[in-house]
């Protein structure tokens, strides 16, 4: 006897004891009109719920609110790694005759974000990208990569302090600055054509140190200074040049430590929790996701009677001790119904149209125990009353997946916590049971 049918007649045996040990009476309206006096309600969380973790062949980042830069080794995942590229725009294309070129810079604004220690130093260097920054299919991806001078025109050596301060500067190669300037002062460059078949963008690198993943304003600027003479001293000027973020995105590289996870090599390729220490992952950026499959749900249908799910709700837990200040979570999670391949069909909603989120629950006897809860009744009524209903999956993601690196480990159905398994807490009524 194979295990799958093992485990569906496991399951459903769980299922039927539940129903008998658990079966009230209600008198109660509840709000629906069909139940009456005879309706018994049941609370079931006996049902199988199978995590595991898939990783989608690349997500799109263009148009981001913000930029990714750095590296950090996670202890748990490994390694992760975030470089822009930025294509420029000339705020104007006049300089003065008299002008001379002074010197250049490149100017980061912070975001509030960052991810991991910002003590620890980092080092980066900045490239000329040598290639039209075109995107694939309308998109940019963090996996879209693009050739660059092998040339540094620029390093910074610093601990990053988003917290207090606005923003980083570099000084650029004084070699680039004076041939940018020049072409603007000789009227070379005179329209943005000009300029974008001469100037691609520039791409910003980090070394491989453990250190930490900030983020980067889309107001940031390249700024060229330069002089003219006045009648006493040399009078200060700059111009500047926009991100044009039409055309600037983060690539975002990961080399995984666990084999399981590292040998997802197609979207469709899932690792059990029970593989990956009773754990599922998600980490935006790198592209791991979780997913949620209720593979016996559909024995529901066998109890005698006619009856409804009248709720439901799926409870994740974040793993004990693996979040902390500086590998922060959030208070919600996007939750998504997938199909079989883990091809995203659509956001999870409910009866009224709006959104589920997974929702953060508070603890209050415990702080460490951090609990995840989404709405399923619409996902699973979907399941039970499709044709194809065993082709549906839930995919969980974090919030900013597209624009941060943030990495969440969540307690699989076999976790040594009771308590902070996955599991799955259904209501069911019964209203005739002849």
């Amino acid at each position: 006897m194979n295990s799958i049918f093992l485990r569906a007649l496991l399951g459903a045996c769980c299922f039927f004891t539940l129903l008998v040990s658990c079966e009230t009476d209600t008198t109660d309206v509840s709000g629906e009109d069909w139940i009456n006096n005879g309706t018994k309600v049941f609370y079931i969380d006996t049902f199988t719920v199978e995590t595991s973790t898939y990783k989608f062949d690349s997500i799109a980042v263009s148009s981001t609110s913000n930029y990714v830069l750095g590296n950090y080794v996670d202890p748990v995942l490994g390694q992760i790694k975030a470089s822009p590229y930025f294509e420029l725009t000339p705020n104007s294309y006049y300089i003065d005759d008299d002008a001379v070129y002074d010197s250049i810079a490149l100017i980061l604004d912070y975001t509030d974000y960052y991810y991991n220690d910002t003590i620890s130093k980092q080092k980066f260097n900045v490239y000329e990208v040598l290639e039209t920054l075109t995107p694939t299919e309308d998109y940019f991806y963090n996996t879209s990569n693009f050739s660059t001078s092998t040339t540094s025109i620029g390093f910074l050596e610093m601990s990053p302090t988003p917290i207090r301060e606005d923003s980083i500067q570099f000084s650029l190669d004084n070699t680039y600055g004076k041939q940018l300037f020049d072409d603007f002062q000789n009227d070379i460059v005179n329209n943005l054509d000009d300029f974008n078949q001469k100037y691609y963008g520039l791409k910003i690198v980090p070394d491989d140190s453990n250190t930490a993943i900030i983020g980067i304003g889309t107001s940031s600027i390249l700024r060229v200074y330069y002089t003219i003479k006045g009648e006493n001293e040399a009078e200060e000027y700059y111009f500047d040049f926009n991100i044009n973020t039409a055309s600037s995105f983060h690539n975002i590289t990961s080399t995984f430590k666990n084999e399981y996870i590292n040998g997802l090599e197609e979207q469709e390729d899932e690792v059990s929790s029970t593989l990956t220490d009773n754990s599922s992952y998600i980490q935006a950026g790198s592209g791991l996701a979780t997913r949620i499959d209720v593979p016996f749900i559909e024995s529901i249908n066998t109890i005698n009677g006619t009856g409804s799910l009248m709720d439901a709700y799926l409870n994740v837990s974040i793993k004990r001790k693996t979040n902390t200040d500086d590998l922060s979570i959030r208070d919600s999670l996007n939750v998504y119904i997938i199909d079989n391949k883990s091809v995203s069909l659509t956001q999870l909603v409910d009866y009224s149209g709006s959104v589920v989120y997974g929702r953060q629950l508070a603890n209050e006897f415990n702080e460490d125990y951090i609990t995840y809860t989404i709405s399923l009744k619409y996902f699973l009524d979907l399941k039970l009353n499709s044709t194809n209903g065993d082709d549906y999956f839930l995919g969980i993601t974090s919030q900013g997946y597209n624009s941060s690196v943030d990495r969440y480990i969540l307690e699989g159905e076999d976790s040594e916590h009771s308590d902070l398994k996955a599991n799955l807490e259904l209501t069911y009524a019964i209203y005739d049971d002849e």
